[in-house]
């Protein structure tokens, strides 16, 4: 069993940071306004990341920082990232997995050259190659005339092809913001010979097999052929003059078209279309598939169309009659008797709005697939790229038209048909007609902040925005969703699937989600107590002997009260647990350190926690210093002189006890009843003894000897009290017998009384060395022996 100290530790150091999610909203204006009037202009800076960034991590390792800046916003893609041994020919629809995960974080600092540290750890894991960083500006107003365009920079099979700012405030477009042809990279054409006959998904160009396009899955760009697409990316024509697959994404590409009806018998050997991409704008964003090459040996055959990139733009209002587009290139015609090339997949547009929204066209359109214009003989045509996916919010949402189309089936000039070739599919839109804008900060009303004893499942309450996604986080790690009701309010269950927490301090933080927008954490901690079978959770135990900073002999006593546990596990010096010792009728525990294992003299601490019928542990006592001398053979009592030896705090030893504060038990932990712990039934003791036992924090508690008041004292904030009695209150030899009681108690009582413990005082002469508290260990044993017995017919357990 884990040790205090490093039970501390952990509740220091070991809670991790909650990722940042999308609260940013529409960003913080510090790039100012943009106006542009010019074409090309490219506003956002990219870098591949070069090694692998897990989850809850804040560093990113790129290839060059660039104009990556101190308090600069950046948006982290996972681009690519599909296995390179990811066969090829795969059927629709596929599920992009982590790929075209993305998120925004800020930047705390930078070092060249490639070293970016973020405020907060990541949501996500982004893996190497395919992940790239993109620097986004945070402008207040944009403004694109009719003359100007904004567009991403080209992907280069590592970075680029996504163009991303935010708008503080209106955004007027009557150009273009785009990101067209500059997502996966088309299958580039190579001429081969005349070859026919072949039907392979994977084939050299040497075989016959033309170049298959660009997509999710990594490889070497141009070094794959053959006609099967390889996932959202088209396949290469087969063999004489096929023509190459379209790429894939909001749907299927198509087909390209077929071999030479002359040399090769019209055989269906096109390249297939890329792969169906299937998942949320909400919550990633792909390129559009590359189109495979055609195949030829004429020299004149085309290389497949890149697919469009990725746009992602948020303002407080867009207006103006430009166009938002990432679409799929389309492929020129061949320019004799040669396959031509299929067309790109369209790409991903996000225009988010947070009043009114309205544009001149959002496009993500698939690139059509290239025409062969031989007259002479039948040839195949390309495959058209399929439509992309395409977003838009905003409210009121005026005219701005979504266009996700595929691109069409090229022809061959000789007849005017397709030969085979396939057009794209029709890839997803969606319209939000809702501002956008970050949810309020939720609340959250159970568990109770600073709330003790929380089952180790807890239910979880609170509230936000009707009808949000609540995203429940315990300790930095997502455990369950939620959503809110019409009234704002949220509650439920822990999972039954799930382990229960652990006992100690937890932190559950709420996220509330719409539409992928984010509202700023809300978080309280609470501490979960070990459960019992009748539904009472664990208390700390108290710890009566030894006092706080007692000097002692070797062999110590450690006794006290577990008010609800059924068995008591010691821990000296932080050892983990080797001592468990059962608690009588009365909750009370005592354990002697053996003549045989003596504690080395020097400074020492030791704290004890109890435990439910399953064993499992709950919250430490605080810790107690003590320090250990060495004892004269010859001494007569054993007793140490208590005022003698304060533990200096100078020592180094490890403060066990720095989270004593949050288990302090409540008043009513012995329902105002004070327990004598020391000296125990039966106890042959000097005239001189210890009187310690507990009650509640705070609490004045008188001494009885014999009926008869000898002493008033307070019980410490653990609860503990003790009473030394004085030379001058020295004991007649004999039987006696001593109480605790407790005036005023909460309950209403006028007074209350602990049960009589009777003990025997001695002449020195009879007492045995040990526990350095005017007790013997002789007597101990007898007396604890039959309390132990009494506890398994009459244990009551206190809540």
């Amino acid at each position: 069993m884990r040790s205090a100290p490093l039970l501390v530790l952990a509740l220091l150091t070991a809670t991790p940071s909650l990722a940042e999610l999308d609260s940013f909203g529409l960003g913080t204006g510090r790039d100012g306004p943009l106006n542009v009037t010019t074409t090309g202009r490219v506003i956002n800076y990219t870098t591949p990341v070069r090694s692998d960034a897990p989850a809850g991590a804040s560093v990113l390792r790129v290839d060059l920082v660039g104009s990556i800046k101190a308090q600069s916003l950046v948006l982290v893609h996972q681009s690519a990232g599909f296995s390179s041994t990811t066969a090829s020919g795969g059927a629709s629809p596929v599920t992009p997995g982590v790929v075209g995960r993305w998120e925004l974080a800020r930047v705390s600092s930078v070092t060249a050259p490639g070293t970016v540290r973020l405020t907060a750890p990541l949501a996500y894991s982004y893996s190497v190659p395919g992940a790239q960083v993109v620097a986004v500006p945070e402008y207040t107003d944009v403004n694109v005339s009719a003359t100007g365009s904004i567009v991403a920079p080209p992907w280069d099979g590592n970075s680029g092809g996504i163009v991303a700012f935010l708008s503080t405030s209106k955004l007027v477009n009557d150009g273009v913001i785009s990101a067209d042809g500059m997502g996966f990279q088309g299958g580039v054409f190579a001429n081969h010979s005349a070859l026919t006959g072949c039907t392979a998904l994977d084939l050299s160009a040497a075989a016959g097999g033309a170049a298959k396009g660009e997509g999710v899955a990594v490889f070497r760009f141009g070094s794959g052929g053959g006609r099967g697409n390889l996932v959202n990316g088209g396949g290469g024509g087969n063999c004489h003059n096929a023509g190459g697959g379209g790429g894939g994404h909001g749907n299927v590409g198509g087909t390209g078209g077929r071999t030479a009806s002359d040399t090769d018998s019209s055989r269906a050997a096109g390249g297939l279309g890329g792969s169906h991409m299937k998942y949320s704008l909400i919550d990633q964003a792909l390129f559009g598939g590359g189109g495979g090459a055609g195949e030829g040996n004429d020299g004149v055959g085309t290389s497949g169309g890149a697919g469009g990139g990725f746009v992602l733009v948020r303002a407080a209002s867009v207006t103006g009659a430009g166009k938002f587009t990432a679409n799929g290139a389309s492929v020129s015609p061949t320019t004799g008797g040669d396959g031509a090339g299929g067309g790109g997949a369209g790409g991903a547009v996000i225009v988010r709005s947070g009043s009114q929204m309205a544009c001149g066209e959002v496009q993500a359109l698939g690139g059509s697939g290239g025409r062969v214009t031989d007259t002479v003989r039948q040839l195949g045509p390309g495959g058209g790229g399929s439509g992309g996916y395409a977003l838009v919010q905003g409210s009121p949402l005026g005219t701005c038209p979504i266009t996700v189309t595929g691109g069409a089936a090229g022809t061959t000039d000789f007849d005017g048909t397709v030969h085979g070739a396939g057009a794209g599919g029709v890839g997803a839109s969606q319209q939000l007609i809702v501002a956008y804008q970050a949810p309020a900060k939720p609340t959250i009303s159970a568990p109770a902040n600073g709330a003790v004893g929380v089952a180790s499942r807890p239910k979880f309450a609170g509230s936000t925005d009707p009808g949000l996604r609540v995203i429940v986080y315990v300790d930095g790690v997502e455990l369950v969703q939620y959503g809110a009701g019409a009234d704002g309010q949220f509650v439920g269950s822990y999972p039954s699937l799930k382990d229960p927490l652990s006992v100690g301090d937890h932190t559950v933080t709420v996220v509330a989600e719409s539409f992928g927008a984010y509202s700023p954490p809300s978080s309280t901690t609470f501490s979960v107590a070990a459960t019992l079978e009748d539904g009472g959770v664990l208390v700390p135990p108290i710890l009566v002997v030894p006092e706080d900073g007692e000097t002692l002999g070797p062999t110590p006593l450690f006794a006290g009260v577990a008010p609800n546990g059924l068995t008591v596990g010691i821990e000296v010096d932080g050892q983990p647990e080797t001592i468990t010792i059962p608690v009588d009728a009365f909750g009370r525990f005592r354990y002697q350190v053996p003549a045989e294992t003596p504690l080395p003299p020097g400074p020492h601490f030791v704290t004890v926690h109890s435990h439910t019928e399953t064993g499992e542990s709950g919250p430490f006592s605080q810790a107690t210093r003590f320090e250990v001398v060495a004892v004269a053979p010859d001494s007569g009592t054993g007793t140490v002189d208590a005022g003698t030896g304060t533990l200096d705090a100078g020592t180094g030893e490890t403060d066990a006890g720095t989270d004593a504060g949050t288990n302090t038990p409540d008043a009513g932990v012995f329902d105002d009843v004070p327990v004598m712990v020391v000296p125990a039934e039966g106890e042959v003791v000097d005239s001189t003894p210890l009187f310690a036992g507990a009650a509640a924090p705070g609490a004045s508690v008188s001494i009885e000897v014999d009926s008869e008041v000898v002493a008033t004292v307070v019980s410490d904030a653990t609860g503990a009290f003790r009473y030394p009695v004085p030379e001058a209150q020295a004991l007649s030899v004999g039987t006696h017998s001593v109480s605790a009681l407790v005036a005023g108690s909460v309950t209403g009582a006028s007074e209350t009384r602990s049960k009589a413990t009777g003990f025997e005082v001695r002449g020195p002469s009879n007492l045995d060395v040990g526990c350095g508290c005017g007790a013997s260990p002789t007597g101990v044993l007898g007396g604890w022996a039959l309390l132990w017995g009494l506890a398994a017919a009459a244990r009551r357990r206190r809540q």
